[in-house]
Order: C-alpha cells, then sequence, then structure tokens
C-alpha cells in the first residue's frame, strides 16, 4: 500500500514539472513561402514626341519648270483643256516654283464641248417663251479621253514623259450671263425667256444658226472651299433642233479683285440669290 501511494505521489510531481499551458508551447516553425520579387523602380513615362510639320521642299536637281510665261492654271488655247497643276509642287536650284520630276497632273474640260447639250422649249415651238440650255457635267467633253487629253497637252507643254494625267475634270458651272441680252442667273441651266432675247436671239440662233455669246463661271467637277473659280468665254452652237455644243473661246482663272464685279452682278438679281455660296466671297 505504501509502495502504490509512492509512486502515485512521483506521477504527479513528473506532470508537475512538465506541464506547460499551452499559449508558452512555441508555434512550430511553417515552411517558407514564395519570396515576393522586388518591386521594379517606376520611371516616369517619356513625353509624347512632337508631331513635326511636313518640311519646306529643299532645292532639287529634280525639279522642273513650264516654259517661260506659262503659270498654271494654264488654257490650252484653241482646245477646251486646262490644266489646273502638279501634285508635287518644288523649287528649283535657282529659286523657281516647279514641280517633282514624275509628278502626276490634272486638267479640266468644259461640258457640252462634244455637243448633245440639251435644249428644253416652253410655250410654242417657234416662238418658245422660255428656252433653256443643260449644262450638266454629265454632259460629254472633247477631248473625251485622258489619253487624248494628255496628248494635247504635251503638243503645248514640255511635261517629262513620266509624269502623267491622274484626273480629267469637267467645270462646274455655278453661274452664267449671256452677253448680248441681259438674262443671268446662278445655276447651270442659261435661259432665254426675255421678249428682246426670244424674238431677235433666239430666233438667228434657231433660223440661222448663229451662236449665242455666254459667260460661264465655275470650279472643278464641284464647289470646294479653295478651288479656284473660272471665268469661261464660250460660243453655244446650234447642233439640232434641241441640241446645242459648246465652243470655248478663252478661260481663266479669277482672284479676288476678278471676282468682285462678277458678284456685283450676281447681287443686284432680284429675287436674291445665294451669291456666297457660288463666289465664296
Amino acid at each position: 500500500m505504501s509502495r502504490l501511494l509512492l509512486v502515485l505521489l512521483c506521477c504527479v510531481a513528473f506532470s508537475c514539472v512538465n506541464d506547460k499551458p499551452l499559449e508558452d508551447i512555441p508555434a512550430s516553425p511553417q515552411s517558407p513561402g514564395p519570396v515576393p520579387a522586388p518591386v521594379a523602380e517606376q520611371k516616369p513615362a517619356a513625353a509624347p514626341e512632337k508631331v513635326r510639320e511636313a518640311p519646306i521642299p529643299a532645292p532639287s536637281a529634280d525639279c522642273q519648270t513650264l516654259p517661260s510665261g506659262i503659270k498654271l492654271p494654264y488654257y490650252i488655247s484653241g482646245s477646251s483643256v486646262i490644266v489646273i497643276g502638279f501634285l508635287k509642287t518644288c523649287q528649283t536650284m535657282d529659286g523657281q516654283e516647279g514641280y517633282q520630276r514624275g509628278s502626276s497632273w490634272t486638267a479640266m474640260g468644259f461640258p457640252c464641248t462634244a455637243g448633245r447639250g440639251r435644249i428644253d422649249k416652253k410655250g410654242s415651238d417657234n416662238v418658245p417663251s422660255v428656252v433653256t440650255f443643260h449644262l450638266q457635267n454629265s454632259c460629254p467633253m472633247q477631248p473625251g479621253r485622258p489619253e487624248d487629253v494628255e496628248a494635247l497637252v504635251r503638243q503645248k507643254l514640255n511635261i517629262p514623259a513620266e509624269s502623267h494625267l491622274i484626273a480629267y475634270y469637267p467645270l462646274s458651272v455655278d453661274y452664267w450671263e449671256f452677253v448680248d441680252s441681259t438674262e443671268q442667273d446662278v445655276g447651270y441651266r442659261p435661259e432665254l425667256y426675255t421678249p428682246t432675247s426670244i424674238s431677235q436671239n433666239w430666233q438667228k440662233f434657231s433660223a440661222k444658226s448663229e451662236p449665242l455669246k455666254i459667260r460661264l463661271y465655275g470650279r472643278e467637277n464641284a464647289w470646294e472651299p479653295g478651288k479656284k473659280l473660272y471665268e469661261v468665254e464660250a460660243l453655244i452652237m446650234p447642233e439640232g433642233r434641241s441640241t446645242f455644243r459648246v465652243q470655248v473661246q478663252a478661260a481663266r482663272s479669277l482672284d479676288d479683285a476678278g471676282k468682285t464685279p462678277v458678284r456685283e452682278r450676281c447681287d443686284a438679281l432680284r429675287p436674291k440669290r445665294d451669291c456666297a455660296q457660288v463666289f465664296g466671297l
């Protein structure tokens, strides 16, 4: 009995020595996780490079010039063609304005110069009250093919063989004036309507095949800001009972001083027209 009591006392004493509170037991070491990569130093974003303007063309040995005294746009006398200009301009070594060798160029023709212009009459066929001449862009031009235009221009201007015609536009008529009568208006349909012009000019045109003198004003193909305004002196020639053709006598581009008197005549029309749209002033 005394031996059993001694064993029990020893066990109690041993447990008191080794038993520790839970919070005092050191935590078991954990396996180390992946080491985070060092954060790269952030550099300030570079400022966007400023957009550079196109450099002014430097004088070039490849810069060609037209014959002396010829400036573009240029009307080919005795034809129905205006050379508008080259797409790539430049400056020669001696400071003259020119065009880059091989640059394409554009030209302009005139509607109804190949005939088939339509004539509409109101009232009596012999003594109509109104006669309308349609000068829309779809009316055929002469020359009609770009290759014929190019051949014609090369006969007059010294254009290198590697420079080719890239576009051939019709004149878009925005304003017209008959020379020998008072009729004038905006649009592309010249009209005779006063009793005097019907009894005199129309009768000479229809019965004696005498042409009608007219001035046409317009731009290349359609009105666009910055496009040049052209003045064309022409004849409306009878072609049949209900058709006509245009014969160009002269053509030139107008500067602001040249536009002003024509604009004033347009502004005088009543009812008032939108002349500012036509002349861009």
